[in-house]
């Protein structure tokens, strides 16, 4: 039977979300990524982690001359 979520679970679960990959979050809370997925889609939390903008993208970047 799986685990009840806790307080303390899902207040770390919505700390790391969009921070943190699921599957790595997942591990931190000791439950698959399944489970993790279906949690937070059940508290609408998006675990789509952000993506660089501006200067954080480096030499990637396109430029135009």
């Amino acid at each position: 039977m799986p685990s009840k979520w806790t307080e303390d679970d899902i207040a770390k679960l919505k700390r790391m979300a969009g921070k943190v990959p699921a599957k790595d979050i997942a591990a931190e809370l000791g439950r698959s990524r399944g489970a993790t997925v279906v949690e937070a889609s059940k508290l609408r939390i998006s675990l789509r982690c952000s993506q660089p903008t501006g200067a954080d993208q480096g030499a990637s970047a396109p430029t135009n001359p």
